[in-house]
């Protein structure tokens, strides 16, 4: 009935589309101010595509005015290619759209935007000690962004060696923190000038500036830039001991009389303050940078830094057991891609030749395992997998194989027998004896598909699934009373018409009193050592109690029952669920409990 009425709606929704023009709202058009007095050229020809939409060109005229009453009477079209605003900083202007063969037309607003652009001023002069004599050092250009944007946080900075790299926001300087000063275009390298482009991040305006750089006389040698240390993690908890030292090659290259120390912060490698232990440092971040002070005898010192790593080792998220069906097959998935990562399988620990994919189709069961490369870090893992093949023959056709109605998991299908009727589950449709066949109860789910094996369906959350469970809805009623149509199916009851059958449904059980049941209390529930059966009401008559585990057999030998209330010792019950069952006369009532 849903489809019917969802395909009625959508053809009436297709019938009644208009397919009149329609100008499409276009974006704000954005424009950066070169001398911030407001006014700026704009080329209105920019939005036509954002108000054309899917509408053709060829089919639909596109012209901008400066009041709705222009457009709307196509009145004094803009020139669109060179038009500046009247309006400083902000201006709305209207855009028609035309059809050309009807002349119906449509009008948006175009919101012409001028952004201010960054005022900034040259720096003072950044310096370093010469570590080499040849008038070259490392520089953190970034110790200057502050100063460049007077503390402006909502812009950033950049450098570029040229002011043509600058105007054109080319060749940016990759590394700011590590940059050496160098000849550019014949210059000498000392002192050199740099070109900065201040960016207001909320505009992307830019402005432009100098810095000019300076290494002061000093009689040390060269310091190079490190390399990053990488290493794999042998527990991926992002942490490993690393030897710093692996890069003192790299920071001193010609081998000077230089003392090395590492900090864990520049503010601590600049006051030369807790140096670590470079041979034996345990990272505490991933990634973490480390700062390096490199000094002479005369005090002049510079400083550098690199990051290390602890790449992860490459992990599979699969099941350590898969199975499948005698006669068929099973793609073992890693969910990896191919592109980033190198596969090896194994099976029975002998190299499947050309398995090299992220996933790999069994027939066979046996031991099989992946090796996982990845080529970003070189580290590797291995993941192990038993896969085993079983009949999946379903005698009683209930939907649910013989081998899942072992439930006592012994091996013995005959023993199995959860409703008590001498029929053994995997010859009976109705499991638990509740007149909803099994294969009914494991279908309730609409939309879910006919896997061969089935994951079962339990209503009440009590971790006994429908199929195994004669009170599905868990509102103390068995399934097979909630027949109150008396036809012996409870699938077709629906007591309040709303599709949901009752025996689904607990907020719809009727009165117990309308079944000839015994209502009892039972507490506590759960229960550990004993429990207590209460008669909801005055009894004179005897009874008796019984106790059965979850594949219905009797676990505890019957209980007389007399008065009003009993107390029963449970202590010999292991934990789980269990159904106790009380018979008064010619009724008997059956109720969960829990042991723990």
């Amino acid at each position: 009935m849903k489809q019917k009425l969802l395909s009625l709606f959508l053809f009436l929704t297709i019938n009644t589309i208009s397919f009149a023009q329609v100008a499409n709202q276009p974006n704000d058009y954005v424009v950066c101010d070169d001398d911030n007095d407001g006014f700026a050229l704009f080329d209105l020809t920019y939005a036509d595509v954002q108000v054309l939409g899917s509408q053709s060109a060829i089919d639909f005229t596109v012209t901008y005015h400066e009041t709705l009453y222009d457009a709307e009477n196509d009145f004094s079209p803009i020139v669109v290619y060179s038009y500046v605003n009247n309006t400083d900083w902000l201006q709305i202007i209207y855009v028609r759209l035309e059809d050309n063969n009807t002349g119906s037309y449509d009008t948006a607003e175009l919101a012409l935007v001028v952004n201010p652009t960054p005022i900034v001023t040259a720096s003072t002069p950044l310096e370093l000690c010469d570590d080499n004599a040849d008038e070259t050092a490392v520089f953190d250009l970034t110790v200057k962004d502050t100063e460049i944007t007077n503390g402006n946080t909502d812009w950033s900075v950049t450098y570029y060696e040229t002011n043509a790299d600058a105007q054109a926001q080319t060749n940016v300087i990759a590394n700011p923190t590590a940059y050496t000063n160098s000849s550019i275009n014949g210059f000498p390298p000392n002192p050199q000038t740099l070109f900065v482009v201040v960016t207001d991040t909320n505009t992307g305006c830019v402005g432009f500036t100098t810095l000019t750089i300076r290494v002061l006389p000093n009689p040390f040698g060269a310091m190079g830039t490190p390399s990053d240390i990488m290493l794999c993690d042998d527990d991926n908890d992002g942490i490993t001991d690393f030897d710093l030292t692996l890069n003192e090659g790299e920071i001193n290259p010609s081998g000077e009389s230089f003392t090395l120390s590492y900090f864990i912060n520049e503010a601590d490698a600049l006051g030369n303050f807790a140096p670590l232990d470079p041979t034996n440092f345990t990272n505490v971040s991933n990634p973490q940078t480390i700062y390096v002070r490199v000094e002479g005898s005369s005090g002049c010192f510079a400083l550098t830094n690199f990051d290390i790593y602890v790449n992860t080792l490459p992990e599979i998220y699969m099941e350590s057991n898969y199975s499948f069906c005698t006669g068929g097959t099973l793609v073992l998935e890693t969910g990896l891609s191919g592109f980033d990562n190198y596969f090896e399988w194994d099976f029975n620990g002998n190299t499947i030749q050309g398995a090299n994919l992220p996933s790999l189709t069994v027939t066979e069961p046996g031991e099989y395992a992946v090796m996982l490369y990845s080529s970003d870090f070189g580290c590797s893992s291995i993941t192990h997998i038993i896969v085993e093949e079983f009949s999946c023959t379903d005698t009683d056709d209930d939907g649910v194989i013989d081998s899942d109605e072992d439930i006592n998991g012994n091996g013995n299908l005959e023993d199995d027998d959860t409703d008590g009727d001498d029929i053994p589950n995997y010859l009976d449709s109705d499991d638990d004896g509740d007149n909803v066949a099994t294969i009914d109860e494991i279908n309730i789910v609409l939309g879910r598909s006919n896997n061969t094996i089935h994951q079962f369906v339990d209503t009440d959350d009590d971790e006994i699934e429908n199929y195994l469970d004669d009170d599905d809805d868990g509102d103390g009623i068995l399934t097979i009373d909630e027949d109150y149509n008396n036809n012996g199916d409870p699938t077709d009851d629906d007591t309040n018409s709303n599709t949901i059958p009752d025996y689904l449904e607990s907020s719809v059980a009727l009165s117990l009193n309308e079944f000839n049941v015994t209502r009892f209390n039972m507490f506590p529930n759960p229960a550990k050592e004993n429990v207590t059966i209460q008669l909801a009401s005055s009894n004179f008559e005897t009874g008796s109690v019984n106790i059965y585990n979850i594949q219905g057999k009797a676990i505890l030998k019957p209980i007389n029952f007399e008065g009003n209330s009993s107390v029963l010792d449970i202590s010999s019950l292991k934990s789980g669920f269990y159904f106790v069952e009380l018979t008064v006369g010619n009724t008997a009532t059956i109720q969960k409990l829990i042991v723990n």
